[in-house]
């Protein structure tokens, strides 16, 4: 009596279903990231050249204000007044200021008028780490 034999399937088989779902995710994860980084830096100003720098390890908790050269200040991609900047800042920083920063992305045609009165609402709500950003070489 001949005992019947199965055909045995040449090849390996892959399951490719969970790779097509981390290839997913990480093209969603992308465009997630690029859509908060295109929002904080829409404005282009020509930044100044520094000199010498300080390098630091960016702070987690941050508000990024954009200087244009007329002086108009942008947060967020809209524009707002000096008191809405440091209201801001003032909310921003009840949670303490040992890990909140305040980057100046100022242009370089920008007056010092318009960039002071950041300065001093940042010193008036307590936050000793203000970044005046800068081109790199």
């Amino acid at each position: 009596m001949r005992i019947p034999q199965r055909r045995r399937e040449r090849g390996l088989r892959f399951d490719i279903t969970p790779l097509i779902d981390i290839v997913f995710n990480l093209v969603i994860f992308f465009l997630v990231a690029t859509h908060f980084v295109s929002t904080e830096a829409r404005e282009a100003v020509a930044l100044p050249e520094a000199s010498q720098t300080d390098e630091r390890p960016p702070a987690p908790r941050h508000l990024i204000i954009t200087v244009l050269p007329e002086g108009t200040l942008i947060v967020k991609g809209q524009p707002v007044s000096v008191e809405e900047v440091s209201d801001m800042i003032a909310a921003d920083s009840a949670a303490g200021t040992e890990d909140y920063e305040v980057q100046i992305r100022g242009d370089r045609a920008a007056q010092f008028d318009a960039i002071e009165p950041l300065l001093i609402a940042c010193a008036r709500h307590g936050v000793t780490r203000v970044v005046v950003n800068k081109l790199d070489r």
